[in-house]
């Protein structure tokens, strides 16, 4: 039996310039903007022109609304209140979905013409941006003098935070004195069998956390040998990555290892008996970047450069570290409460996406830790 492709795609299309139509109709419905230009604390007067002038043409167009698509959009709300406040009249609408299906969205209203999506926000690399059809680069004249904003893609994939990684341990089972406080504390006898990870053989962020412990400027510090002692701890392998806090917020481990914050967090506004170790005392921190791309001839484009030019002010970057526990990307960004800010905070190399690269340094994570 023979199927017509366009048939298939008929609904998704109908559906896409539904939601289109119903965006269009209540764009500038309640939208009130600020009867004076607006001033960003911190923004150089050349920043606040450009934001205004943004934010103008919004109104202009009735274009006021802003459509985030990303896999969790949704938790950045209070930050993005912070945005919204500082610009009345300018609706965020976040829509969260796995990244599957959002390639699949931003495919089929690429096609179609029927854009809906005006911002995508991923982790460190979002596929979309890898298309020319899909996303355009950010405009972006707010960040510190002098400071290159990070890109990919050809300056389709913009980074604008960095999320943390670090050690959990269960309240109930361990001090805070008692909990390791750096890679080497791992190997103490105390712990073998006993810390819970993701697993080390297929790809995920622990993957990219072990390279970077064996990469040549770490070798003396750790490197393969560290590796090797590790594994010889008998490390228990969580379903998967986001389970580890969840094994130790249960008592099934006293100690987690390479998590997320985001998965940390999760457990802890649960009240779960969980508490996180970050920094790490010897300066092997890792962090992942988040990115976002703004999708070509968005419907609401200037909202949209807005936004990402407001990410880079000195406010988006103190809404980043106070309201989403995020760093910032200018060298001057600040650190979530009670943490070092980033220029003081050392860390491991960012991962490296070249597989030619990493394939090595992976086969001997694969053969140290395989059960």
């Amino acid at each position: 039996m023979k199927f017509s492709r366009t048939k298939l795609r008929a609904p998704a299309l109908a559906l896409t310039a539904g939601l289109l139509a119903s965006l269009t109709a209540c764009a500038s419905a309640g939208a009130t903007k600020s009867s004076t230009p607006v001033e960003v604390p911190g923004a150089s007067a050349e920043a606040n022109k450009y934001m205004n002038e943004l934010y103008d043409k919004a109104f202009a167009a009735n274009h006021t609304q802003l459509v985030l698509y990303g896999p969790g959009v949704t938790a950045n709300q209070a930050m993005n209140d912070v945005f919204t406040k500082r610009f009345p009249g300018i609706k965020l609408l976040p829509q969260d979905q796995a990244d599957a299906q959002i390639l699949t969205k931003l495919d089929t209203e690429a096609q179609s013409g029927n854009r809906i999506a005006d911002i995508y926000v991923g982790g460190e690399s979002p596929q979309a941006a890898a298309k020319p059809n899909i996303c355009t680069p950010a405009d972006v004249r707010t960040a510190d003098p002098g400071f290159k904003i990070p890109t990919d893609n050809d300056g389709r994939l913009t980074y604008f935070a960095l999320r943390y990684f670090g050690f959990v341990y269960n309240t109930d089972q361990v001090q805070k004195q008692d909990a390791p406080k750096n890679w080497h504390d791992l190997l103490d006898p105390k712990w073998k069998g006993k810390i819970a990870v993701g697993d080390m053989t297929v790809p995920g962020g622990i993957r990219y956390i072990l390279e970077s412990l064996m990469l040549p400027e770490n070798e003396k510090k750790w490197g393969r040998s560290y590796l090797e002692k590790l594994a010889a701890q008998d490390l228990q392998i969580s379903q998967s990555e986001p389970m580890v806090p969840t094994d130790v917020a249960s008592g099934r481990f006293p100690v987690g290892i390479a998590v997320y914050q985001g998965y940390f967090e999760a457990q802890k506004q649960k009240g779960a008996p969980i508490e996180m170790v970050f920094p790490l005392e010897d300066g092997g921190n890792y962090m992942a970047r988040s990115a976002l791309c703004v999708i070509k001839d968005a419907p609401h484009s200037q909202a949209a450069q807005l936004y990402v030019n407001w990410l880079y002010s000195p406010e988006g970057q103190k809404a980043l570290a106070e309201k989403d526990n995020s760093y910032g990307r200018t060298p001057t960004a600040p650190g979530p409460p009670g943490l070092p800010s980033l220029d003081k905070l050392p860390r491991l190399p960012f991962s490296n996406p070249d597989p030619a690269f990493n394939k090595p340094y992976f086969d001997f994570i694969t053969q140290a830790f395989k059960k």
